[in-house]
Parts: C-alpha cells; sequence; structure tokens
C-alpha cells in the first residue's frame, strides 16, 4: 500500500510533479496490476488543475476511482458550538459579547468557516478595532489579510519584535521556533535593533503574546521553544512584514526553501494571485530571493541524493516559469550565470520539461541572447525527429506553450521543412530506434507524435507528407503488436466515481429551536 500526500503540490498545483506522474504513470499502473495499492492526495483546486496533464482517458482507472472528502463540511450546529466555545473560553468583557450576539448565527455561517477565526473572535488582541456589526463580524470570520495587517500595526515595537524573531528562526530546521530559555546569537540582535527593541523588551512581549499569538512547545528532546500559535498567524505576519521596509530582510529568513518556492510568488504587484500563493515578494527583496534560489541549483551536497538535487532544480524552474516577473527574472539572471547553459539542455519530450517554458519568459522579457534561442531551436529540430518529439505543434493554444512564443514564423516553416526531409529520409533508421524502446501499451509517445504531426501537415494542406506520416505510423504499429503491454494499459473494470462527504448528524429544524447563543452574555 502506497499513500503519496500532495501528490501534485502542497498547496498549489506544481507542473513539474505532475508532468513526472504523466511520464511514470504506465509504471504505477504496472504495479497496481500486479497487486500494489496506490493513494494519491491532493487538494481538490490542485488536482483539477493537474487532471488535463494526466492524460486521464489513457487511464481510466486513475480517471474513475477517486474520491472527494471534505473535511470542512462542518453542520450548523457544529459551526455554532465551535464559536460559543471560543467566545466563552475568550478575555471578551460581558458588555462586548452582548453586542456580538445577535450577530453570532450569521458569524456561523461565514464561508468558508475557520475555527482559528472563531478562536480569535474571542480574544481582545485580535478585535480592538473590530465593528461589532453583522458585516464586521462576518468579515473578521472570513479573515481578510487587511484584518489581520491591522492588528499587527496596533502592536508596539517589543512585539513586533519578539514576532519577527520567532518568524526567523523558522532558518533553524532542528527546532521551529525561538528556543527558551532564549540565547541571543548576532542575527538575533540585528532583527531586534531592526525593530527598535531590545532582548529584554522582547522577553516581557513574549510572555504577554502567549495564549493569543504565540505558544511554548517542546521538542521530542525535550527542548521548549516559542511559535506561533496557529500557521495562518505566521502567515499573516509575513505579509505585514513586506509592508515594513526596516523588517525586510526578516522575511526570508523566516522561510524554509520550501516555503519559498511552494508558498510565495515574485509577480507583479497587480497581478492575480494563485490559489495557495500566501506571500508575494516585493522587488525590494528580488536580488536576496535570486540568491537563495539559485543557491538551490549548486552540486548535491555529500548526503544528498540525485533525485533530491533533481526535485529542487525542477522546483526553480518552475517558479521562473508561473511565479516570476520580468523584474525578478532579471535580477536571478544576474545570479545564476550557469542558467542559459542549463535551459538549453531540455529533453524529451519537451512539453513535460519545465525548461522551455522558462526559455520563453526569459524571451519575452528580453533577457533571451538571440544565439541562446537559435541554440533552443536547432536542439528542437534534433529532439522532433530522433524521438519523435511534436511539443512545439501539438498543443492548439498557442498562447499558453512556450514554443509559440520563442518560434517565428519562418522559425515554424523551417522546422516542418526539416522534420518533413529527415523524418522521411531516415525512415527505416528511425523506426528501428523507436521500436528498440516500445511497448504494446495502447498510450505510446511515438504513435501521438505522429499523430499531431500528420494533423500538422494536413492543416497545412501537404497531403503528400501527411500520407507519409499515415503509412508511417502503420509501420510503427504494426512493429509494436507483437510486444507485452507495461500492464499499464490493460483492460480495467471501470466503477463509477465516488463521493465521500464526511459530515455528521442532519440539523434540527431553526424554527423550533433557541439560539445556542442566547446565553452568552450571562
Amino acid at each position: 500500500m502506497f499513500w503519496l500526500d500532495d501528490a501534485f503540490g502542497a498547496v498549489r498545483h506544481e507542473e513539474y510533479l505532475t508532468h513526472a506522474w504523466a511520464r511514470d504513470l504506465p509504471h504505477v499502473m504496472s504495479a497496481v496490476k500486479n497487486g500494489a495499492r496506490v493513494v494519491l492526495t491532493s487538494r481538490s483546486y490542485i488536482y483539477n488543475e493537474a487532471r488535463p496533464l494526466l492524460k486521464p482517458y489513457a487511464y481510466p482507472l486513475l480517471h474513475e476511482q477517486h474520491g472527494t472528502v471534505d473535511v470542512a463540511d462542518l453542520t450548523r450546529a457544529e459551526r455554532q458550538q465551535i464559536l460559543y466555545n471560543r467566545l466563552t473560553a475568550g478575555d471578551q468583557p460581558q458588555e462586548v459579547r452582548a453586542r456580538m450576539k445577535p450577530h453570532l448565527e450569521a458569524a456561523a455561517d461565514a464561508a468558508p468557516f475557520r475555527p482559528e477565526a472563531a478562536r480569535r473572535l474571542g480574544l481582545q488582541a485580535f478585535t480592538s478595532s473590530l465593528s461589532l456589526t453583522r458585516q464586521g463580524i462576518t468579515d473578521f470570520m472570513v479573515e481578510s489579510p487587511q484584518l489581520l495587517r491591522d492588528v499587527y500595526d496596533q502592536l508596539d515595537v517589543n512585539a513586533h519584535a519578539a514576532l519577527a524573531l520567532i518568524y526567523a528562526t523558522r532558518r533553524d530546521r532542528a527546532l521551529p521556533g525561538l528556543p527558551s530559555p532564549f540565547v541571543f546569537d548576532a542575527g538575533d540582535r540585528d532583527i531586534v535593533e531592526r525593530a527598535g527593541s531590545t532582548p529584554g523588551g522582547v522577553g516581557r512581549a513574549v510572555v504577554t503574546l502567549s495564549g493569543t499569538f504565540l505558544r511554548l512547545n517542546t521538542s521530542v528532546d525535550g527542548q521548549a521553544y516559542w511559535t506561533f500559535h496557529h500557521p495562518t498567524l505566521r502567515e499573516g505576519f509575513a505579509s505585514w512584514l513586506t509592508t515594513q521596509p526596516h523588517l525586510l530582510p526578516v522575511v526570508l529568513m523566516g522561510m524554509s526553501d520550501q516555503a519559498l518556492l511552494s508558498r510565495t510568488d515574485c509577480l507583479e504587484p497587480s497581478s492575480r494571485q494563485r490559489q495557495g500563493t500566501l506571500l508575494r515578494i516585493p522587488a525590494p527583496l528580488y536580488h536576496a530571493t535570486a540568491q537563495r534560489l539559485a543557491a538551490q541549483r549548486q552540486p548535491p551536497g555529500r548526503f544528498e541524493s540525485w533525485q533530491q538535487r533533481h526535485d529542487r532544480e525542477q522546483s526553480v524552474l518552475a517558479y521562473l516559469g508561473k511565479n516570476s516577473s520580468q523584474g525578478f527574472l532579471r535580477a536571478y539572471a544576474c545570479a545564476d550565470p550557469q542558467l542559459l547553459n542549463m535551459l538549453l539542455q531540455f529533453g524529451s519530450p519537451a512539453c513535460y520539461d519545465p525548461r522551455p517554458p522558462v526559455l520563453a519568459r526569459l524571451h519575452q522579457a528580453g533577457l533571451l541572447p538571440e544565439q541562446a534561442r537559435q541554440q533552443a531551436i536547432s536542439h528542437m529540430m534534433k529532439l522532433a525527429v530522433s524521438a519523435p518529439d511534436a511539443s512545439w505543434i501539438e498543443d492548439e493554444d498557442w498562447q499558453k506553450k512556450a514554443w509559440h512564443i520563442l518560434l517565428t514564423d519562418e522559425d515554424r516553416d523551417r522546422l516542418f521543412a526539416h522534420v518533413r526531409g529527415e523524418l522521411f529520409a531516415r525512415r527505416d533508421e528511425l523506426l528501428d530506434d523507436w521500436l528498440a524502446g516500445a511497448t504494446g501499451d495502447d498510450d505510446d509517445p511515438v504513435e501521438d507524435a505522429l499523430f499531431w504531426y500528420r494533423r500538422a501537415f494536413e492543416e497545412r494542406e501537404d497531403d503528400e507528407a501527411a500520407g507519409e506520416f499515415d503509412y508511417t505510423s502503420d509501420l510503427y504499429h504494426e512493429g509494436r503488436q507483437d510486444l507485452p503491454p507495461s500492464a499499464a494499459d490493460e483492460n480495467w473494470d471501470r466503477s463509477t466515481a465516488t463521493t465521500v462527504n464526511v459530515q455528521t448528524a442532519g440539523e434540527e429544524d431553526a424554527a423550533t429551536r433557541r439560539s445556542l447563543f442566547d446565553d452568552l452574555d450571562w
């Protein structure tokens, strides 16, 4: 039994992971055929982005045997009980709870409902500027990032220093927080001074913030440490830090490499933020961020495997391709002088390789030398015949594909002429090479490429070439007839998709019960 959590990304879709699954699914299905059981988990919005890249039509078992578990599908009664418990456990004065009471049923109906937001509603530290109206309380429950930033704005410099210090200590992977008792090194003192505080002020602030913003944990070896009470408080503080020029360097200090790659972007301030992105890094931090990412492409450490280094590099490339503004690409190109050499070594199929999209982004930003663009085209020409690789034509949505950006009309004509001339002239030699690595599966990359070539030449009204591709495809298909399948393409028993909603008993009729919040202000 193999359980693979967040198979396509933890908080947002990571295309390089999905492309890896698309390449390796035949092996996974072979394992399933021989008795293995495989569970892939993913957030719904991430899976919806990944599905089109997985060719589900070729894998009916993967396509149809899935379930949806909604762990946030609480009944109305459960939401109200959570809110009631959080308010009674909080420190709000009786008169404040009395003013909140008429609006709490609407607050419990807020979507999305977050228990952590209910906890904060019960604490004065988070509600000093809250409008005690139905709209104000409901907006608070939905947890607008601006509300949390306003709360951080109201704290004093000692609290800012304490929170910044605890945020930054996440750089120590051995202990995910600030050790207790405190031991300040030079870096810690720099953070405290930037915030305008002192070590003594930090000590007093930590005690004050305990229970609301912070909590004291203990590691497995008995070491006590301070950390944020909830991950969203930490994320909100990171967002607030980007508005504080004197504390901007702390933003990167507090992020692990994985968090930097999977939870931030360096896009323009006006661009839409992808679901799952928690922080947009401002332009003043581009240089430092580029240095951090470029360091991910250094040779592997002594105890690091090739796979670990490969995964890190793929993450960096995905970040450059989808999460970077032109300004950040410029900063990264300066930080990584070997970038172009690496990008020009893309493999086949090129549509699964994250390097061409980065080349396209550099070209759009005016950062790709013409000589490098021509080298990329020459490499694609070789793959177009030898693989064969039709990535440069196989998607109709040109506006979203790297090769639409990299190729001019003249370049595309050159590629068509090259494929037409080389592939037919070397057909026997190429067929032998292709069949040497083939299986009997229906889903075959060579047949896919030949199909796209035939269709493309038909659209160009070159019927002779289209007929040659039909003939080549027939020869290749005949050569594969006696090859055994990889077991990924057997006829699977199809079953109906299952949706599992985790929820409890039904709700009482609202007209026949009193409000749970009636005694909240007693």
